[in-house]
């Protein structure tokens, strides 16, 4: 393995509990500190718009400036910051100040990371590399969340504080891996030799990125809600120890995304890339059923062996995808980071559509209400079937 290809399967080991900051220990935290459920929540809100409207801006930043390294340095240092400032903070106004830091530098992270490999190793390599990076960030993924539940036993609440910390640390060491001249900025950015970059509009006009970004976003909004909704109505029935159910159910579905990864890596070179995304989308449906009819705990296991599958393979289909509609064009971080967007909005929408249905018709209308959206993103993954390039095709011209 090269340095540059070590650099970047390490890169993405560490960042992957970096890049979404505290997560889910944020609320736990907060109230630990007797924080009111008012308050969390308005900070959780205002940090996910924060990013929201920053995944755009940062994408075309990322174009722009051709300072990956950079960007990824600055963006793991504000997430560690703007976490840490947490520890001493109680104030509503430096939590929440805390959060917008954190959620800049997330903004900023996922562009950085697909300008970073699509300079490395080319459009051509970029399919299977991208199975390798999310099977990194996957596994790095589990190594956090045990890492957290043993330094628990140790130091307490602030456990969470101390692994990110450590593991930003590390990105930090492994980006000095990666030679400044191994990265081609023409290659990062999708920019043709020979053509001036493209006009972020004429990108966000094309039929195709219409097409998958309304399709990630169904896919989210009918997704992002389901392993909560299923902890809270674990919890209800009084089935054992719904967190330690939903810690389970999240090192199982890590670990289980290693190997789809990797797999639908290798698989973006021998098929049309847009069944990628079919299959990921297939999959929601079937789980939104099966959360539906659960009454045991033992169901969440089979639950998220599907979600490893659908979200594990999604990961990897949608910057392949990106990548795929915008070359040529200048402008490929800047199509991620709307992508990204649609997604967040997506997700952001899941639960409060969630709740409303639970609160109004109950678990199982809530569940099978998730699966509408979910039935949406697939009926669009398939009309891209016939708008993906094959696997054979060269540059792609933008259509409008």
């Amino acid at each position: 393995m090269s340095a540059p290809i070590a650099g970047l399967a390490a890169l993405n080991f560490f960042l992957a509990d970096v890049q979404g900051g505290l997560g889910p220990f944020l609320a736990t935290w907060l109230a630990a500190i007797h924080w009111s459920p008012e308050q969390i929540g308005v900070v959780m809100t205002v940090g996910a718009l924060v990013g929201l409207v920053c995944n755009s801006p940062a994408g075309v930043l990322i174009d722009r400036t051709q300072r990956y390294r950079l960007w990824l340095a600055l963006s793991s240092l504000a997430i560690v910051v703007g976490t840490l400032a947490m520890l001493p903070a109680r104030g509503f106004v430096p939590v929440l100040m805390a959060q917008v830091a954190a959620a800049l530098g997330g903004s900023l992270m996922a562009p950085a990371i697909m300008a970073l490999t699509l300079g490395i190793v080319g459009k051509e390599r970029f399919p299977r590399q991208q199975g390798s990076n999310q099977a990194w960030n996957h596994a790095g993924n589990v190594v956090a969340a045990l890492l957290v539940a043993g330094a628990t036993y140790l130091v307490g609440a602030t456990a969470a504080f101390w692994v990110l910390g450590g593991m930003a640390a590390a990105s930090l060491v492994t980006l000095l891996i990666i030679p400044a001249d191994a990265v081609d900025a023409q290659r990062a950015s999708g920019h043709a030799m020979s053509e001036p970059a493209a006009a972020i509009m004429q990108i966000l006009r094309d039929r195709r990125m219409l097409g998958l970004s309304l399709a990630l976003l169904m896919f989210h909004l009918g997704n992002a809600a389901m392993l909560p909704l299923l902890g809270q109505r674990m919890a209800i029935l009084g089935q054992g120890d719904a967190t330690r159910w939903l810690a389970v159910c999240v090192v199982v579905a890590q670990l289980m995304m290693v190997p789809v990864a990797v797999v639908a890596g290798r698989m973006a070179d021998r098929i049309n890339r847009a069944w990628l995304m079919v299959a990921a989308c297939s999959v929601l449906p079937v789980r939104g059923v099966m959360a539906a009819m659960a009454q045991d705990p033992m169901w969440l296991i089979p639950i998220q062996v599907l979600d490893a599958l659908g979200a594990g393979t999604l990961g990897v289909a949608m910057p392949i995808l990106v990548a795929d509609f915008t070359w040529g064009s200048g402008r490929t971080q800047g199509a991620l980071g709307v992508a990204s967007t649609m997604q967040g909005i997506g997700a952001a929408v899941s639960t409060t559509l969630a709740g409303v249905l639970a609160a109004k018709a109950g678990w199982t209308a809530a569940f099978l209400g998730l699966t509408v959206p979910a039935l949406f993103a697939l009926v669009l993954s398939v009309r891209l079937l016939g708008q993906a390039s094959s696997v054979k095709a060269a540059a792609i011209s933008l259509r409008v």
